[in-house]
């Protein structure tokens, strides 16, 4: 390893807030490329509205680097956290969603006014971008570096910006930092898995939802000698950024007593998927991470392909398929991988984040 004095951060003190397990990961994982570099780091995560991570949720962002330091708060206290950061820290990371990245910016506006030894603001994405995307990257517009997952994303961005005769020169595409450090399986599995993640709030209607259950127990019976599990976004007792319903794992809980091999599990995605043969969603991110690591990946298509799904973002991916295919050919890959490139899997992602945060540290900062 590289002594700390050659390291391109040495020296920089780099902070981030979040209040959601997913943003907590994204912003651990930027302070991790930064701790790397050299700069010490830390992460406060904000409770919302008595909305507390469980311990699970910490100790996954916890495992994203266990060398960062991690202080528990409120997001009331937001504001003398971050007020005592100018003069004093030398990137604030918001790993927050589209509304408290704007009511954050504008409190740091107060706080920070005329300030000119105020920290370098970051924002990124936790996932992919398929809901009032336009919308929520203005709502991060006011950051010094907006890290994007995809040029489509950045052409969106710029456009936007335009309409209104602002520039989009703080946006940079780095992929989506989540798949940074994800890695192809290289070992055989005997008896792969096959995978469904759910989402808090996809699909919206009950009926849709128990269609689902029922075609995962039909699933379940036609590879016997395959898990077949269903991975619940939280649990009962945990908080997420969007709304969920939550009766899906009951219904899978139940229609497992019958069927041995389906199962129910509240394991991390990322351990789930280092056994899996076949990964399983409507349009959750973590199908990118499937694809990311080589794992036949589907998206479910018996819904229709819809905005209010959201697995119109995959349309063009090659996953896109009906239960019936599926349980014709689950574990054969057949995503498009210059799709997966172009939509957020960037070999050099760390490196184009850390490069444009010396760029604009280089450059200094402006009075917010």
């Amino acid at each position: 390893m590289a002594p700390a004095a050659d390291k391109r951060l040495s020296g920089r003190k780099v902070s981030a807030v979040a209040c959601f397990d997913s943003f907590g990961k994204v912003a651990m994982t930027l302070l991790a490329a930064c701790r790397r570099e050299g700069a010490e780091t830390t992460l406060h995560l904000l409770q919302v509205s008595n909305r507390a991570l469980s311990r699970r949720q910490r100790l996954e962002i916890r495992r994203t680097d266990p060398r960062t330091a991690i202080h528990k708060g409120s997001w009331s206290d937001f504001r003398s956290i971050t007020a005592a950061m100018a003069g004093d820290t030398d990137v604030l990371i918001l790993g927050l969603d589209g509304q408290r990245s704007r009511d954050a910016l504008l409190m740091l506006a107060t706080e920070w006014h005329g300030r000119s030894d105020r920290p370098l603001l970051v924002s990124a994405y936790p996932g992919i971008l398929f809901r009032f995307a336009l919308e929520g990257m203005l709502d991060r517009s006011g950051a010094d570096l907006l890290c994007l997952n995809s040029q489509h994303d950045l052409e969106t961005y710029r456009m936007g910006r335009q309409s209104l005769e602002l520039t989009s020169d703080n946006a940079v595409v780095t992929g989506l930092p989540i798949l940074w450090n994800a890695q192809p399986h290289s070992k055989k599995i005997a008896k792969p898995s096959i995978v469904f993640f759910e989402q808090p709030s996809i699909p919206v209607h009950p009926l849709q939802r128990r269609y689902l259950c029922q075609q995962l127990k039909k699933l379940a019976e036609a590879w016997p000698e395959h898990p077949v599990i269903f991975k619940p976004r939280t649990s009962s007792i945990e908080s997420t950024l969007h709304r969920r319903h939550g009766e899906m794992a009951g219904t899978i809980d139940r229609l497992s007593k019958s069927v041995p091999n389906l199962q129910l599990s509240f394991k991390p995605a990322t351990r789930l998927l280092r056994n899996c043969g076949c990964a399983i969603t409507v349009s959750s991110t973590a199908a990118l991470e499937a694809m990311a690591m080589g794992i036949s990946t589907r998206i479910v298509g018996d819904l229709g392909v819809t905005e209010t799904l959201g697995n119109h973002f995959f349309a063009a991916s090659g996953a896109v398929a009906s239960f019936a295919a599926i349980a014709d050919n689950p574990f054969e890959p057949i995503h498009n991988e210059a799709w997966l490139r172009d939509q957020g899997l960037q070999d050099n992602g760390p490196e184009r984040f850390i490069t444009a945060l010396l760029d604009r540290l280089q450059s200094g900062v402006e009075a917010l």
